[in-house]
Protein backbone atom coordinates (compact mmCIF):
# COMPACT_ATOMS: atom_id res chain seq x y z
CA UNK A 1 0.00 0.00 0.00
CA UNK A 2 2.87 2.36 0.77
CA UNK A 3 4.27 1.70 -2.69
CA UNK A 4 0.97 2.60 -4.38
CA UNK A 5 0.69 5.79 -2.31
CA UNK A 6 4.23 6.77 -3.31
CA UNK A 7 3.45 6.16 -7.01
CA UNK A 8 0.26 8.24 -6.73
CA UNK A 9 2.19 11.09 -5.10
CA UNK A 10 4.88 11.02 -7.79
CA UNK A 11 2.26 11.08 -10.57
CA UNK A 12 0.57 14.11 -9.06
CA UNK A 13 3.89 15.86 -8.66
CA UNK A 14 4.78 15.16 -12.30
CA UNK A 15 1.42 16.47 -13.48
CA UNK A 16 1.85 19.69 -11.49
CA UNK A 17 5.36 20.12 -12.89
CA UNK A 18 4.10 19.78 -16.48
CA UNK A 19 1.26 22.22 -15.74
CA UNK A 20 3.67 24.72 -14.29
CA UNK A 21 5.97 24.51 -17.32
CA UNK A 22 3.05 24.91 -19.71
CA UNK A 23 1.77 27.98 -17.88
CA UNK A 24 5.23 29.49 -17.81
CA UNK A 25 5.57 28.96 -21.58
CA UNK A 26 2.15 30.49 -22.23
CA UNK A 27 3.05 33.52 -20.16
CA UNK A 28 6.29 33.98 -22.08
CA UNK A 29 4.48 33.74 -25.43
CA UNK A 30 1.57 35.98 -24.49
CA UNK A 31 3.84 38.58 -22.99
CA UNK A 32 3.23 40.71 -19.97
CA UNK A 33 2.67 44.44 -20.20
CA UNK A 34 5.59 44.90 -17.88
CA UNK A 35 7.91 43.14 -20.31
CA UNK A 36 7.07 44.99 -23.51
CA UNK A 37 8.81 47.96 -25.05
CA UNK A 38 8.42 50.95 -22.74
CA UNK A 39 5.44 52.31 -20.85
CA UNK A 40 3.17 55.12 -21.96
CA UNK A 41 1.11 56.92 -19.35
CA UNK A 42 -2.35 57.90 -20.47
CA UNK A 43 -4.65 60.16 -18.47
CA UNK A 44 -8.42 60.12 -18.74
CA UNK A 45 -8.70 63.59 -20.28
CA UNK A 46 -5.96 62.80 -22.76
CA UNK A 47 -7.79 59.67 -23.90
CA UNK A 48 -11.11 61.49 -24.15
CA UNK A 49 -9.49 64.11 -26.38
CA UNK A 50 -8.19 61.33 -28.63
CA UNK A 51 -11.69 59.92 -28.90
CA UNK A 52 -13.18 63.36 -29.51
CA UNK A 53 -10.91 64.02 -32.48
CA UNK A 54 -10.66 60.54 -33.99
CA UNK A 55 -13.94 58.70 -33.38
CA UNK A 56 -15.61 58.08 -36.74
CA UNK A 57 -19.16 57.86 -35.36
CA UNK A 58 -18.78 61.37 -33.97
CA UNK A 59 -17.37 62.59 -37.27
CA UNK A 60 -20.29 61.09 -39.19
CA UNK A 61 -22.79 62.68 -36.81
CA UNK A 62 -20.95 65.98 -37.16
CA UNK A 63 -21.35 65.84 -40.93
CA UNK A 64 -25.03 64.92 -40.59
CA UNK A 65 -25.53 67.98 -38.39
CA UNK A 66 -23.91 70.16 -41.04
CA UNK A 67 -26.17 68.61 -43.71
CA UNK A 68 -29.23 69.53 -41.67
CA UNK A 69 -27.87 73.04 -41.17
CA UNK A 70 -27.40 73.46 -44.91
CA UNK A 71 -30.94 72.28 -45.55
CA UNK A 72 -32.20 74.86 -43.08
CA UNK A 73 -30.34 77.62 -44.91
CA UNK A 74 -31.75 76.43 -48.22
CA UNK A 75 -35.32 77.08 -47.06
CA UNK A 76 -34.59 80.82 -46.88
CA UNK A 77 -34.40 80.73 -50.67
CA UNK A 78 -38.20 80.69 -50.74
CA UNK A 79 -38.13 84.49 -50.40
CA UNK A 80 -35.34 85.00 -52.90
CA UNK A 81 -36.49 87.26 -55.78
CA UNK A 82 -36.66 85.45 -59.11
CA UNK A 83 -35.78 87.09 -62.42
CA UNK A 84 -37.93 85.83 -65.27
CA UNK A 85 -37.41 86.44 -68.98
CA UNK A 86 -39.03 84.97 -72.06
CA UNK A 87 -38.95 85.48 -75.82
CA UNK A 88 -41.58 84.14 -78.21
CA UNK A 89 -41.81 84.31 -81.99
CA UNK A 90 -45.35 83.83 -83.35
CA UNK A 91 -46.36 83.26 -87.00
CA UNK A 92 -50.08 83.12 -87.70
CA UNK A 93 -52.04 83.04 -90.97
CA UNK A 94 -55.80 82.63 -91.41
CA UNK A 95 -58.70 83.53 -93.67
CA UNK A 96 -61.06 86.18 -92.45
CA UNK A 97 -64.78 85.75 -92.09
CA UNK A 98 -67.17 88.52 -93.06
CA UNK A 99 -66.93 90.30 -89.75
CA UNK A 100 -63.14 90.10 -89.75
CA UNK A 101 -62.97 91.36 -93.34
CA UNK A 102 -65.10 94.34 -92.38
CA UNK A 103 -62.77 95.12 -89.51
CA UNK A 104 -59.72 94.78 -91.77
CA UNK A 105 -61.19 96.91 -94.60
CA UNK A 106 -61.89 93.97 -96.89
CA UNK A 107 -58.73 91.97 -96.42
CA UNK A 108 -59.62 88.33 -97.26
CA UNK A 109 -56.86 86.93 -95.02
CA UNK A 110 -54.84 87.86 -91.99
CA UNK A 111 -51.12 87.28 -91.60
CA UNK A 112 -48.89 88.20 -88.70
CA UNK A 113 -45.34 87.66 -87.50
CA UNK A 114 -44.97 88.80 -83.91
CA UNK A 115 -42.11 88.85 -81.43
CA UNK A 116 -43.13 88.85 -77.77
CA UNK A 117 -40.66 89.84 -75.04
CA UNK A 118 -41.45 89.55 -71.36
CA UNK A 119 -39.35 89.98 -68.21
CA UNK A 120 -39.96 90.60 -64.54
CA UNK A 121 -38.90 90.09 -60.94
CA UNK A 122 -41.17 87.96 -58.77
CA UNK A 123 -40.94 87.36 -55.03
CA UNK A 124 -42.84 85.68 -52.23
CA UNK A 125 -43.65 87.70 -49.10
CA UNK A 126 -43.85 86.23 -45.56
CA UNK A 127 -47.60 86.86 -45.59
CA UNK A 128 -47.99 84.43 -48.49
CA UNK A 129 -48.44 87.20 -51.06
CA UNK A 130 -46.77 87.05 -54.46
CA UNK A 131 -45.68 90.27 -56.09
CA UNK A 132 -44.28 90.70 -59.58
CA UNK A 133 -42.75 93.77 -61.20
CA UNK A 134 -42.69 93.23 -64.95
CA UNK A 135 -42.01 94.73 -68.35
CA UNK A 136 -43.40 93.36 -71.62
CA UNK A 137 -42.77 94.45 -75.21
CA UNK A 138 -44.85 93.13 -78.11
CA UNK A 139 -43.57 93.56 -81.66
CA UNK A 140 -46.67 93.24 -83.86
CA UNK A 141 -46.07 92.90 -87.63
CA UNK A 142 -49.24 92.14 -89.64
CA UNK A 143 -51.31 93.10 -92.64
CA UNK A 144 -53.98 94.87 -90.65
CA UNK A 145 -55.22 98.11 -92.17
CA UNK A 146 -52.70 100.79 -91.42
CA UNK A 147 -53.56 104.22 -90.20
CA UNK A 148 -52.51 107.17 -92.29
CA UNK A 149 -49.58 107.66 -89.95
CA UNK A 150 -48.35 104.04 -90.09
CA UNK A 151 -45.23 103.03 -91.97
CA UNK A 152 -46.32 100.29 -94.40
CA UNK A 153 -44.26 97.83 -96.33
CA UNK A 154 -46.16 95.59 -98.80
CA UNK A 155 -49.38 96.31 -96.92
CA UNK A 156 -47.80 95.13 -93.62
CA UNK A 157 -47.72 97.35 -90.53
CA UNK A 158 -45.32 97.18 -87.57
CA UNK A 159 -46.19 98.50 -84.09
CA UNK A 160 -44.68 98.09 -80.65
CA UNK A 161 -46.83 97.74 -77.52
CA UNK A 162 -45.29 98.22 -74.05
CA UNK A 163 -46.64 97.44 -70.60
CA UNK A 164 -44.83 98.26 -67.33
CA UNK A 165 -46.38 97.50 -63.98
CA UNK A 166 -46.81 95.06 -61.15
CA UNK A 167 -49.23 92.31 -60.13
CA UNK A 168 -50.11 91.36 -56.57
CA UNK A 169 -51.84 88.27 -55.20
CA UNK A 170 -52.57 87.82 -51.48
CA UNK A 171 -54.32 84.72 -50.07
CA UNK A 172 -56.82 85.85 -47.45
CA UNK A 173 -57.82 82.49 -45.96
CA UNK A 174 -56.10 79.32 -47.17
CA UNK A 175 -52.32 79.72 -47.63
CA UNK A 176 -52.55 83.22 -46.16
CA UNK A 177 -50.59 84.57 -43.21
CA UNK A 178 -47.27 83.68 -41.56
CA UNK A 179 -48.24 80.19 -40.35
CA UNK A 180 -48.37 78.35 -43.70
CA UNK A 181 -45.76 80.53 -45.38
CA UNK A 182 -43.07 80.20 -42.71
CA UNK A 183 -43.88 76.57 -41.81
CA UNK A 184 -41.12 75.11 -43.99
CA UNK A 185 -38.53 77.44 -42.49
CA UNK A 186 -39.62 76.67 -38.92
CA UNK A 187 -39.65 72.91 -39.54
CA UNK A 188 -36.20 73.04 -41.12
CA UNK A 189 -34.85 75.07 -38.19
CA UNK A 190 -36.24 72.49 -35.77
CA UNK A 191 -34.72 69.66 -37.84
CA UNK A 192 -31.39 71.43 -37.58
CA UNK A 193 -31.79 71.75 -33.80
CA UNK A 194 -32.72 68.06 -33.58
CA UNK A 195 -29.58 67.14 -35.54
CA UNK A 196 -27.48 69.26 -33.18
CA UNK A 197 -29.00 67.56 -30.12
CA UNK A 198 -28.43 64.17 -31.76
CA UNK A 199 -24.77 65.11 -32.06
CA UNK A 200 -24.70 66.00 -28.37
CA UNK A 201 -26.43 62.69 -27.62
CA UNK A 202 -23.84 60.77 -29.65
CA UNK A 203 -21.04 62.76 -28.04
CA UNK A 204 -22.31 61.91 -24.57
CA UNK A 205 -22.64 58.21 -25.37
CA UNK A 206 -19.21 58.05 -26.98
CA UNK A 207 -17.51 59.84 -24.10
CA UNK A 208 -19.30 57.67 -21.52
CA UNK A 209 -18.24 54.51 -23.37
CA UNK A 210 -14.71 55.86 -23.62
CA UNK A 211 -14.53 56.63 -19.90
CA UNK A 212 -16.00 53.22 -19.06
CA UNK A 213 -13.36 51.59 -21.26
CA UNK A 214 -10.67 53.60 -19.47
CA UNK A 215 -11.91 52.38 -16.08
CA UNK A 216 -11.96 48.82 -17.43
CA UNK A 217 -8.30 49.28 -18.29
CA UNK A 218 -7.70 50.57 -14.77
CA UNK A 219 -9.46 47.51 -13.32
CA UNK A 220 -7.41 45.15 -15.52
CA UNK A 221 -4.22 46.91 -14.38
CA UNK A 222 -5.22 46.54 -10.76
CA UNK A 223 -5.99 42.87 -11.29
CA UNK A 224 -2.55 42.31 -12.81
CA UNK A 225 -0.98 44.14 -9.89
CA UNK A 226 -2.94 42.07 -7.35
CA UNK A 227 -2.13 38.79 -9.08
CA UNK A 228 1.56 39.72 -9.30
CA UNK A 229 1.55 40.24 -5.55
CA UNK A 230 -0.42 37.03 -5.07
CA UNK A 231 2.00 35.03 -7.21
CA UNK A 232 4.89 36.49 -5.20
CA UNK A 233 3.29 35.42 -1.91
CA UNK A 234 2.52 31.96 -3.29
CA UNK A 235 6.15 31.72 -4.40
CA UNK A 236 7.36 32.59 -0.89
CA UNK A 237 5.09 29.93 0.59
CA UNK A 238 6.36 27.36 -1.92
CA UNK A 239 9.97 28.17 -1.05
CA UNK A 240 9.20 27.88 2.65
CA UNK A 241 7.43 24.55 2.12
CA UNK A 242 10.39 23.16 0.19
CA UNK A 243 12.80 24.26 2.91
CA UNK A 244 10.66 22.52 5.51
CA UNK A 245 10.58 19.37 3.34
CA UNK A 246 14.37 19.36 3.13
CA UNK A 247 14.58 19.91 6.87
CA UNK A 248 12.23 16.98 7.48
CA UNK A 249 9.48 19.20 8.92
CA UNK A 250 7.05 18.97 5.97
CA UNK A 251 5.60 16.51 3.50
CA UNK A 252 5.58 16.19 -0.26
CA UNK A 253 1.84 16.86 -0.27
CA UNK A 254 2.45 20.27 1.28
CA UNK A 255 4.85 21.10 -1.55
CA UNK A 256 2.37 19.89 -4.16
CA UNK A 257 -0.38 21.96 -2.60
CA UNK A 258 1.81 25.06 -2.70
CA UNK A 259 2.70 24.35 -6.32
CA UNK A 260 -0.97 23.96 -7.17
CA UNK A 261 -1.85 27.27 -5.53
CA UNK A 262 0.97 28.99 -7.40
CA UNK A 263 -0.14 27.51 -10.73
CA UNK A 264 -3.73 28.55 -10.05
CA UNK A 265 -2.69 32.14 -9.41
CA UNK A 266 -0.55 32.20 -12.55
CA UNK A 267 -3.55 31.00 -14.56
CA UNK A 268 -5.74 33.71 -13.13
CA UNK A 269 -3.05 36.26 -13.84
CA UNK A 270 -3.01 35.24 -17.50
CA UNK A 271 -6.79 35.65 -17.58
CA UNK A 272 -6.36 39.15 -16.15
CA UNK A 273 -3.74 39.79 -18.83
CA UNK A 274 -6.27 38.92 -21.52
CA UNK A 275 -8.74 41.30 -19.88
CA UNK A 276 -6.05 43.98 -20.13
CA UNK A 277 -5.67 43.41 -23.87
CA UNK A 278 -9.45 43.40 -24.32
CA UNK A 279 -9.64 46.76 -22.54
CA UNK A 280 -6.90 48.18 -24.76
CA UNK A 281 -8.72 46.88 -27.84
CA UNK A 282 -11.96 48.57 -26.78
CA UNK A 283 -10.12 51.84 -26.27
CA UNK A 284 -8.53 51.57 -29.71
CA UNK A 285 -11.94 50.99 -31.31
CA UNK A 286 -13.33 54.11 -29.65
CA UNK A 287 -10.26 56.12 -30.65
CA UNK A 288 -10.63 55.12 -34.29
CA UNK A 289 -7.45 53.05 -34.50
CA UNK A 290 -4.20 52.41 -32.68
CA UNK A 291 -3.63 54.68 -29.72
CA UNK A 292 0.03 54.96 -30.68
CA UNK A 293 0.28 54.52 -34.48
CA UNK A 294 3.99 55.25 -34.46
CA UNK A 295 4.52 51.89 -32.71
CA UNK A 296 4.02 48.79 -34.84
CA UNK A 297 3.80 45.09 -34.25
CA UNK A 298 5.50 43.74 -31.15
CA UNK A 299 6.84 47.19 -30.32
CA UNK A 300 3.50 48.30 -28.86
CA UNK A 301 4.21 49.91 -25.47
CA UNK A 302 2.53 49.18 -22.19
CA UNK A 303 -0.49 51.41 -21.65
CA UNK A 304 -0.71 52.72 -18.11
CA UNK A 305 -3.89 54.40 -16.90
CA UNK A 306 -2.64 57.10 -14.56
CA UNK A 307 -6.02 58.30 -13.26
CA UNK A 308 -8.04 56.54 -10.59
CA UNK A 309 -11.83 56.47 -10.26
CA UNK A 310 -13.24 59.24 -8.07
CA UNK A 311 -14.00 58.19 -4.52
CA UNK A 312 -16.61 60.86 -3.83
CA UNK A 313 -18.97 63.01 -5.83
CA UNK A 314 -20.82 66.21 -5.06
CA UNK A 315 -24.29 65.47 -3.76
CA UNK A 316 -27.11 66.34 -6.17
CA UNK A 317 -30.77 66.36 -5.23
CA UNK A 318 -33.26 64.57 -7.43
CA UNK A 319 -35.27 67.72 -8.16
CA UNK A 320 -32.18 69.74 -9.12
CA UNK A 321 -31.02 66.97 -11.44
CA UNK A 322 -34.50 66.61 -12.98
CA UNK A 323 -34.77 70.37 -13.52
CA UNK A 324 -31.33 70.48 -15.12
CA UNK A 325 -32.24 67.59 -17.42
CA UNK A 326 -35.02 69.69 -18.97
CA UNK A 327 -32.43 72.09 -20.34
CA UNK A 328 -29.44 69.77 -20.93
CA UNK A 329 -30.65 66.24 -21.66
CA UNK A 330 -30.56 65.82 -25.47
CA UNK A 331 -33.23 63.09 -25.48
CA UNK A 332 -35.73 65.45 -23.87
CA UNK A 333 -34.72 68.38 -26.07
CA UNK A 334 -35.08 66.26 -29.21
CA UNK A 335 -38.57 65.13 -28.26
CA UNK A 336 -39.51 68.70 -27.33
CA UNK A 337 -38.53 69.89 -30.80
CA UNK A 338 -40.53 67.06 -32.37
CA UNK A 339 -43.60 68.14 -30.44
CA UNK A 340 -43.11 71.73 -31.61
CA UNK A 341 -42.89 70.46 -35.17
CA UNK A 342 -46.23 68.73 -34.77
CA UNK A 343 -47.71 71.97 -33.45
CA UNK A 344 -46.53 73.75 -36.60
CA UNK A 345 -48.04 71.02 -38.79
CA UNK A 346 -51.36 71.27 -36.95
CA UNK A 347 -51.38 75.03 -37.55
CA UNK A 348 -50.77 74.50 -41.26
CA UNK A 349 -53.45 71.78 -41.41
CA UNK A 350 -55.99 74.12 -39.80
CA UNK A 351 -55.17 76.75 -42.39
CA UNK A 352 -55.64 74.28 -45.25
CA UNK A 353 -59.22 73.53 -44.11
CA UNK A 354 -60.24 77.11 -44.91
CA UNK A 355 -61.64 77.98 -48.35
CA UNK A 356 -59.28 79.58 -50.79
CA UNK A 357 -60.01 83.29 -51.16
CA UNK A 358 -57.35 85.36 -52.91
CA UNK A 359 -57.17 89.09 -53.42
CA UNK A 360 -55.62 89.98 -56.76
CA UNK A 361 -54.61 93.31 -58.14
CA UNK A 362 -52.54 94.78 -60.94
CA UNK A 363 -51.40 98.26 -61.89
CA UNK A 364 -49.27 99.56 -64.74
CA UNK A 365 -48.92 101.82 -67.77
CA UNK A 366 -49.32 101.15 -71.48
CA UNK A 367 -47.30 102.46 -74.36
CA UNK A 368 -47.63 102.29 -78.17
CA UNK A 369 -45.28 103.34 -80.93
CA UNK A 370 -43.60 102.44 -84.18
CA UNK A 371 -40.34 101.70 -82.37
CA UNK A 372 -39.45 100.22 -78.95
CA UNK A 373 -38.15 103.60 -77.82
CA UNK A 374 -41.26 105.56 -78.70
CA UNK A 375 -43.46 102.91 -77.11
CA UNK A 376 -41.42 103.07 -73.89
CA UNK A 377 -41.53 106.88 -73.81
CA UNK A 378 -45.32 106.86 -74.02
CA UNK A 379 -45.55 104.37 -71.15
CA UNK A 380 -43.10 106.42 -69.12
CA UNK A 381 -45.34 109.48 -69.49
CA UNK A 382 -47.97 107.56 -67.46
CA UNK A 383 -50.81 108.83 -69.60
CA UNK A 384 -52.49 105.46 -70.14
CA UNK A 385 -52.73 103.61 -66.84
CA UNK A 386 -54.17 100.12 -66.47
CA UNK A 387 -55.32 98.59 -63.19
CA UNK A 388 -57.53 95.84 -61.86
CA UNK A 389 -58.62 94.46 -58.47
CA UNK A 390 -60.66 91.41 -57.64
CA UNK A 391 -61.31 88.38 -55.50
CA UNK A 392 -61.03 84.72 -56.44
CA UNK A 393 -62.85 82.03 -54.44
CA UNK A 394 -62.25 78.29 -54.66
CA UNK A 395 -64.48 76.16 -52.45
CA UNK A 396 -64.49 72.32 -52.32
CA UNK A 397 -67.98 71.02 -52.87
CA UNK A 398 -67.60 67.96 -50.61
CA UNK A 399 -66.60 69.81 -47.45
CA UNK A 400 -62.83 69.63 -48.09
CA UNK A 401 -62.49 65.91 -47.35
CA UNK A 402 -58.71 65.77 -47.83
CA UNK A 403 -57.87 68.77 -45.65
CA UNK A 404 -60.17 67.72 -42.79
CA UNK A 405 -58.75 64.21 -42.62
CA UNK A 406 -55.19 65.56 -42.75
CA UNK A 407 -56.06 67.93 -39.90
CA UNK A 408 -57.35 65.03 -37.82
CA UNK A 409 -54.20 63.04 -38.59
CA UNK A 410 -51.97 65.95 -37.55
CA UNK A 411 -53.89 66.42 -34.31
CA UNK A 412 -53.34 62.74 -33.52
CA UNK A 413 -49.67 63.19 -34.37
CA UNK A 414 -49.46 66.09 -31.92
CA UNK A 415 -51.08 63.99 -29.22
CA UNK A 416 -48.60 61.19 -29.92
CA UNK A 417 -45.67 63.62 -29.70
CA UNK A 418 -46.96 64.94 -26.37
CA UNK A 419 -47.25 61.41 -24.98
CA UNK A 420 -43.72 60.62 -26.19
CA UNK A 421 -42.46 63.75 -24.45
CA UNK A 422 -44.12 62.72 -21.18
CA UNK A 423 -42.66 59.24 -21.59
CA UNK A 424 -39.16 60.67 -22.03
CA UNK A 425 -39.65 62.77 -18.90
CA UNK A 426 -40.68 59.68 -16.97
CA UNK A 427 -37.74 57.68 -18.30
CA UNK A 428 -35.33 60.45 -17.32
CA UNK A 429 -36.82 60.50 -13.82
CA UNK A 430 -36.49 56.72 -13.51
CA UNK A 431 -32.91 56.78 -14.78
CA UNK A 432 -32.04 59.58 -12.37
CA UNK A 433 -33.49 57.71 -9.41
CA UNK A 434 -31.78 54.46 -10.40
CA UNK A 435 -28.44 56.16 -11.02
CA UNK A 436 -28.60 57.96 -7.67
CA UNK A 437 -29.28 54.68 -5.86
CA UNK A 438 -26.35 53.11 -7.72
CA UNK A 439 -24.03 55.97 -6.83
CA UNK A 440 -24.99 55.77 -3.16
CA UNK A 441 -24.79 51.98 -3.07
CA UNK A 442 -21.40 51.66 -4.76
CA UNK A 443 -20.00 54.48 -2.62
CA UNK A 444 -20.97 52.55 0.50
CA UNK A 445 -19.56 49.36 -1.02
CA UNK A 446 -16.26 51.11 -1.69
CA UNK A 447 -15.98 52.21 1.95
CA UNK A 448 -16.82 48.70 3.16
CA UNK A 449 -14.30 47.09 0.81
CA UNK A 450 -11.59 49.48 1.98
CA UNK A 451 -12.17 48.29 5.54
CA UNK A 452 -11.97 44.65 4.49
CA UNK A 453 -8.81 45.21 2.44
CA UNK A 454 -7.12 46.98 5.32
CA UNK A 455 -7.96 44.14 7.67
CA UNK A 456 -6.74 41.44 5.25
CA UNK A 457 -3.51 43.32 4.52
CA UNK A 458 -2.77 43.54 8.24
CA UNK A 459 -3.67 39.88 8.74
CA UNK A 460 -1.50 38.72 5.83
CA UNK A 461 1.45 40.70 7.13
CA UNK A 462 1.04 39.01 10.51
CA UNK A 463 0.70 35.53 8.99
CA UNK A 464 3.81 36.00 6.84
CA UNK A 465 5.81 36.93 9.95
CA UNK A 466 4.42 33.84 11.73
CA UNK A 467 5.32 31.73 8.66
CA UNK A 468 8.92 32.89 8.88
CA UNK A 469 8.90 32.12 12.59
CA UNK A 470 7.56 28.64 11.86
CA UNK A 471 4.44 29.05 13.99
CA UNK A 472 1.98 28.66 11.07
CA UNK A 473 1.92 26.54 7.92
CA UNK A 474 1.75 27.80 4.32
CA UNK A 475 -1.84 26.67 3.85
CA UNK A 476 -3.08 29.22 6.37
CA UNK A 477 -1.04 31.98 4.72
CA UNK A 478 -2.46 31.14 1.29
CA UNK A 479 -6.01 31.23 2.66
CA UNK A 480 -5.45 34.70 4.10
CA UNK A 481 -3.75 35.85 0.89
CA UNK A 482 -6.66 34.56 -1.17
CA UNK A 483 -9.09 36.54 0.99
CA UNK A 484 -6.94 39.62 0.48
CA UNK A 485 -6.86 39.04 -3.28
CA UNK A 486 -10.65 38.75 -3.45
CA UNK A 487 -11.18 41.82 -1.29
CA UNK A 488 -8.77 43.87 -3.41
CA UNK A 489 -10.57 42.89 -6.60
CA UNK A 490 -13.91 43.68 -4.98
CA UNK A 491 -12.60 47.10 -3.97
CA UNK A 492 -11.31 47.86 -7.46
CA UNK A 493 -14.58 46.65 -8.98
CA UNK A 494 -16.59 48.80 -6.53
CA UNK A 495 -14.50 51.85 -7.47
CA UNK A 496 -15.02 51.23 -11.19
CA UNK A 497 -18.75 50.60 -10.73
CA UNK A 498 -19.04 53.78 -8.70
CA UNK A 499 -17.39 55.75 -11.52
CA UNK A 500 -19.70 54.13 -14.10
CA UNK A 501 -22.78 54.88 -11.99
CA UNK A 502 -21.67 58.51 -11.83
CA UNK A 503 -21.53 58.45 -15.63
CA UNK A 504 -25.08 57.11 -15.76
CA UNK A 505 -26.21 59.91 -13.48
CA UNK A 506 -24.49 62.52 -15.64
CA UNK A 507 -26.06 61.09 -18.81
CA UNK A 508 -29.55 61.07 -17.29
CA UNK A 509 -29.19 64.64 -16.04
CA UNK A 510 -27.50 65.76 -19.27
CA UNK A 511 -24.50 67.19 -17.40
CA UNK A 512 -21.82 64.80 -18.70
CA UNK A 513 -20.48 67.22 -21.31
CA UNK A 514 -20.57 70.07 -18.83
CA UNK A 515 -18.72 68.02 -16.20
CA UNK A 516 -15.98 67.21 -18.73
CA UNK A 517 -15.86 70.77 -20.16
CA UNK A 518 -16.69 69.35 -23.60
CA UNK A 519 -20.12 70.86 -24.26
CA UNK A 520 -20.31 72.81 -27.51
CA UNK A 521 -22.51 75.50 -28.96
CA UNK A 522 -23.80 75.39 -32.50
CA UNK A 523 -21.25 78.00 -33.59
CA UNK A 524 -18.39 76.03 -32.06
CA UNK A 525 -19.59 72.86 -33.74
CA UNK A 526 -19.80 74.73 -37.07
CA UNK A 527 -16.16 75.80 -36.71
CA UNK A 528 -15.10 72.24 -35.82
CA UNK A 529 -16.99 70.85 -38.80
CA UNK A 530 -15.45 73.37 -41.22
CA UNK A 531 -11.96 72.57 -39.94
CA UNK A 532 -12.61 68.83 -40.20
CA UNK A 533 -13.98 69.06 -43.75
CA UNK A 534 -11.07 71.28 -44.79
CA UNK A 535 -8.66 68.65 -43.45
CA UNK A 536 -10.51 65.87 -45.31
CA UNK A 537 -10.43 67.80 -48.59
CA UNK A 538 -6.73 68.53 -48.13
CA UNK A 539 -5.91 64.89 -47.48
CA UNK A 540 -8.00 63.77 -50.48
CA UNK A 541 -6.24 66.24 -52.77
CA UNK A 542 -2.86 65.09 -51.46
CA UNK A 543 -3.82 61.46 -52.03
Amino acid sequence: MCLFKLIRVLNRAWALLVLGLALAGYTALAGSPANQTGTVNLGLNQFLQLVLHRNEELQAQMIETEVSHRKEKSTHGAFEPLLEASVQHVINQRTNDVQQQAALLGEPSFSEQNNLYDSGVESLLPTGAKIRLGYSLSDFYNNASASPLAVTTSNFTRQFVTFVGFTFSQPLLKDGGFTPTLAELRLAAMDSEIAFQQYRHQLMLTLSRAESAYWNLYFAQQQLKFFDQSVAVAGEVLDDTREKLLAGQGSELDVMESQSELALRQTKRNEALQSYYDAVGSMQSLAGGALFPWYTGANQPTLNATDSPPETNSAVSFFDAAEGALSLNPDYLIQLQKMKQEEVRVGVAKNQVLPQLDFKGAYGYNGLGFSPGSSWELAAQQQYPSWSVGLELILPMGGNIKARNLLHAQELGLQEAYMNLKNVQQEIGNHLATAMHKVSGWQQSTLSCQTVVHYNETLLKTELERLKAGSVDGHKVLEVEEDLLDSRQELANAQVQYACSCLELQIASGTLLKEHNMDVTRNQLKIQTDNFLAGVQKSNSTF
